[in-house]
C-alpha cells in the first residue's frame, strides 16, 4: 500500500504527527521541572487509580516491568509515591500519590492546559470540547482493540471534567 491511498493510513499519518507535536507541547510546558515528562504519566495514572499495581501503570503506558520499576523507585524516593502491602495478595504491592505527588500532578495539568490555551487562542470552547470528544472516541477503540489482541480488561479512567480516558 502506498502511503495517503486510504483513509486509514491517512489516519496513521495524522496521529504520528500528533504524537509527535504533542511530545513537543509537553517538553514546553513542562520546561525544567523537577519530574520528567515520563514520570509525569505515572503519576497522572496513579492519581486516577489510586491505589493501583505496578503491572496496571506498565499496561497502561506501554512499558516494561523493569523500566516502570525503575521509575517508581525515583518517584518513591523523591518522596511523590508510597508502596504498600496489597491486603488481597501478600505477594502484591500498592502504589499510591503522596500529598507531594498529588500536588504535582495538578502543577502539571495547569502547566499543560495554560500552554494548550495559549496555542489554541482562536478555537472557542465548542471546538475545544468536540476535539477532546474525538481524541477520547479514538483513544477507546485503539485501547479496546489492543486489549482484545492482548486478551486484556481496559482500565477506564477519567480525566478532568468526568470525561473518559483509557
Amino acid at each position: 500500500m502506498q502511503r495517503g491511498e486510504t483513509s486509514t493510513l491517512e489516519l496513521v499519518e495524522s496521529l504520528t504527527a500528533l504524537q509527535r507535536t504533542l511530545r513537543c507541547v509537553g517538553h514546553l510546558s513542562e520546561g525544567k521541572q523537577p519530574v520528567g515528562f515520563a514520570a509525569l504519566g505515572v503519576l497522572a495514572y496513579v492519581q486516577r487509580n489510586q491505589p493501583t499495581r505496578a503491572t496496571d501503570i506498565a499496561q497502561w503506558i506501554g512499558i516494561g516491568p523493569a523500566a516502570l520499576s525503575r521509575q517508581v523507585v525515583e518517584l518513591e524516593s523523591s518522596g511523590l509515591l508510597v508502596r504498600s502491602p496489597s491486603p488481597t495478595d501478600a505477594r502484591a504491592q500498592l502504589i499510591s500519590l503522596t500529598p507531594q505527588g498529588a500536588e504535582e500532578v495538578e502543577k502539571a495539568y495547569d502547566r499543560r492546559a495554560t500552554v494548550l490555551a495559549g496555542l489554541l487562542k482562536d478555537w472557542d470552547e465548542a471546538k475545544i470540547s468536540a476535539a477532546a470528544a474525538t481524541m477520547n472516541d479514538i483513544q477507546q477503540v485503539l485501547r479496546a482493540g489492543l486489549d482484545d489482541i492482548h486478551g486484556k480488561t481496559t482500565p477506564t479512567v477519567n480525566g478532568p471534567e468526568g470525561a473518559p480516558i483509557v
